[in-house]
């Protein structure tokens, strides 16, 4: 019988284990879901930075940096949603909302409007912040 109670002990710790190397892991995802919106952040502040200072070609060339980092969080994250955004209904329509919002800028930005561009680059601004204060690690 003491050969039974100690694999049930092994295999108790074992399954203990697992569990908690599985919030590790979890943990790791949600820290990486965060380093992304925060690059993508970093390309919109680069972007709006540009739009203020610089020409259309190098604000379209911003907002497409900006593009193609928004499409790395959906392209990793986008069917596999960190913890924190288990069960938001809105979640995945987010990505194609903010990435035909981009595709409305870069038009926008060929028809030289500042104004309209700064509009629709707040609204992602704002998804971005909500966002990374979801993900971050007091949120945990």
């Amino acid at each position: 019988m003491s050969i039974i109670r100690a694999i049930g002990y092994r295999l108790l710790l074992a399954v203990l284990f697992v569990y908690a190397l599985s919030f590790t892991v979890r943990s790791d995802e949600l820290g990486a879901f965060h380093a992304a919106v925060g690059e993508a952040a970093e390309q919109h502040r680069v972007a709006m930075e540009t739009l203020e200072t610089r020409g259309q070609a190098e604000t379209a060339a911003a907002v497409h940096r900006l593009r193609e980092s928004w499409q790395t969080i959906g392209e990793r994250f986008g069917k596999n949603p960190p913890p924190v955004f288990a069960g938001d209904e809105e979640y995945a329509g987010t990505f194609m909302q903010v990435d035909m919002r981009l595709i409305g800028v870069l038009l926008i930005i060929d028809l030289g409007n500042r104004d309209a561009a700064r509009e629709g680059l707040a609204s992602v601004k704002d998804v971005l912040a909500r966002w990374s204060a979801r993900s971050a690690p007091a949120a945990r």
